[in-house]
């Protein structure tokens, strides 16, 4: 015999977000307390571009099934019996009455509105800590002035009393220090996407922590688990058929005997470096797992799943060598276990990360983020499949030589900055539809190359706009020239088909010091040009400028 759910509609306050989020064991009052209260309190809420919820549904009893997963692995088999049944709470930006959401349910056309302000929910598991579950909310939404990417989405079917809904976000989960701790619990979260992905395997918290295994590196044991080191990382991103990408960074004491001044140099290049790596792979929408040490401490480790990013208006700092995109990254979107999903870090101006939290040990909100914690990076996972083997690095460094044409052969006096990244060749082909850098002909042949599923693309821009770009075999080998396209787009186009039509031109370009000569056919061909056109020029080619190139 069914029997039916019990569900209550409430208007949004502090209040009663902290009695949604008890449960029988933890009341309100503890429950204010908690981090993750403060959270949710500002996520959800009007201010710093909250989600503006109005309305909570409170609905019990809720089988959650990834709970239900660790209850029957775990928590059944102790002598004290915990409840397997949870609490959902579902948040609205529309404010309504409980007459309006029944009118809504029994005729889901008269409320279209309310509908449409859904904000997703939050699961509270029923034990006596760390009780939030299964939480699925929209990211913060778009801001005029601010250009926030969530490429780390998949869409969640969700089921409100009946109401089929579709919510496009990545699932978040509290630690509970019995089957998961942060490092566990970040996998889970970024195995949702690789498994929509990929379609590789989605464990449990449970199974993900007993694939990592205790290697005996250090004193503990599996269960209850304390966390997992780097090498257990690596072990359960393999269990799941994936490789983990890793690059482990130095902290500012493994300089040496390099003054402050240096020190704050190499970790402002190296933060350069890792932003770089960091957008290059969440471009394909992959889960990019940051390894920090808070405070500088190895004893206050911690991981977190970056869901998103934040580009400044223009470029902050110029790397070292090339002018990157990336460089201008200003903020990280993260699921972090410990305060909640899309959580806000920034870079400070000395290489490291600012984190959501607060310094100390007083977790009420800091107004300012001078009084957040600083985060070193220590290192950084990305979970992908093996048909990707070409890394960013390599990419960089083809990048790096290829841009000889600019700095040897034409000089360059505007700023070139390359955009870096990883994508589907499909999505590359229907973003140049969109950005339409050349038209006609030169546009046909490319949408019409044949190309492998993943492609690394490095597309060079003057002011933003694009005025070439190389197209690369991300599944090629490691030894081949795997550079696939070179892209000549308009307004450069036609001043440079000029220039490469006079042979002492291109003597002077492969003359050129580390210009590798195999992109010089790609580049003949993209502007239709033979290999002997101007063969019989013997024109000295003067100074070149890429602003004249450009016309201007």
């Amino acid at each position: 015999m069914t029997q039916p759910i019990s569900y209550s509609v409430h208007s949004f306050s502090l209040d009663t977000l902290a009695e949604a989020l008890s449960n029988k064991l933890v009341d309100a009052a503890a429950t204010r307390r908690s981090r993750h209260f403060h959270y949710f309190a500002e996520y959800l809420g009007p201010a710093h571009d909250g989600l503006g919820a109005q309305t909570v549904l409170v609905e019990e009893p809720y089988l959650s099934q990834s709970f239900l997963a660790d209850y029957a692995d775990y928590y059944a088999r102790g002598f004290t019996s915990y409840d397997r049944l949870c609490k959902r709470v579902h948040f609205f930006r529309a404010s309504f009455e409980p007459a309006a959401l029944e009118a809504a349910l029994i005729d889901p056309a008269t409320g279209a509105d309310l509908w449409d302000s859904y904000l997703g929910y939050v699961v509270v598991k029923p034990l006596p800590a760390r009780q939030i579950g299964a939480t699925l909310l929209r990211p913060y939404t778009p801001a005029a002035d601010k250009q926030r990417v969530y490429p780390v989405r998949r869409p969640y079917p969700v089921n409100v009393l009946g109401k089929q809904l579709t919510v496009e976000t990545l699932i978040f989960q509290e630690q509970d220090n019995n089957v998961s701790a942060c490092a566990t619990t970040a996998l889970w979260m970024a195995f949702h996407k690789t498994a929509f992905q990929f379609q590789t395997p989605l464990p449990s918290p449970y199974h993900i922590t007993a694939a990592a295994r205790n290697l005996f590196y250090r004193q503990g044991r599996t269960f209850p688990s304390t966390g997992l080191d780097l090498t257990q990382i690596g072990e359960a991103i393999q269990a799941v058929g994936l490789v983990a990408e890793l690059r482990t960074y130095r902290q500012a004491h493994e300089w040496g005997a390099a003054t402050a001044a240096a020190v704050t140099v190499h970790m402002q290049e190296q933060m350069l470096g890792a932003k770089g790596f960091i957008y290059a792979y969440l471009r394909l929408g992959l889960p990019v797992l940051l390894f920090l040490l808070l405070d500088g401490r190895e004893d206050q480790a911690h991981l977190i799943t970056v869901t998103g990013y934040r580009l400044a208006a223009a470029n902050v700092l110029p790397t070292k060598d090339i002018s990157l995109a990336s460089d201008a990254l200003d903020r990280l979107y993260a699921h972090d276990d410990q305060m909640g999903p899309f959580a806000r870090y920034s870079f400070t101006e000395d290489g490291q990360l600012l984190t959501p939290w607060p310094a100390g040990s007083d977790w009420e909100m800091a107004e300012r983020w001078e009084d957040h914690c600083v985060g070193s990076l220590y290192s950084v996972f990305v979970p992908l499949t093996a048909e990707i083997r070409i890394t960013y690095e390599q990419v960089f460094r083809q990048v790096g030589l290829f841009e000889q044409i600019f700095t040897d052969t034409i000089k360059a006096q505007s700023d070139i900055v390359w955009d870096i990244y990883l994508d589907y060749s499909n999505h590359y082909k229907d973003e140049l539809r969109r950005l339409r850098p050349v038209e006609g002909e030169p546009l046909r042949r490319i949408l019409i190359s044949a190309l492998p599923k993943y492609v690394w693309v490095a597309r060079a821009t003057v002011q933003k706009e694009p005025i070439l770009e190389l197209v690369f075999d991300a599944t090629d080998l490691h030894t081949g020239f795997y550079c696939l396209l070179a892209n000549v787009f308009a307004p450069l186009r036609d001043s440079l088909a000029t220039w490469l039509a006079k042979a002492s031109f291109r003597r002077q370009l492969l003359e050129a010091p580390a210009f590798d000569a195999r992109f010089l056919p790609l580049l003949l061909r993209d502007l239709e040009l033979t290999a002997d056109s101007g063969a019989s020029s013997t024109e000295v080619v003067g100074p070149t400028t890429l602003n004249g190139c450009l016309g201007i």
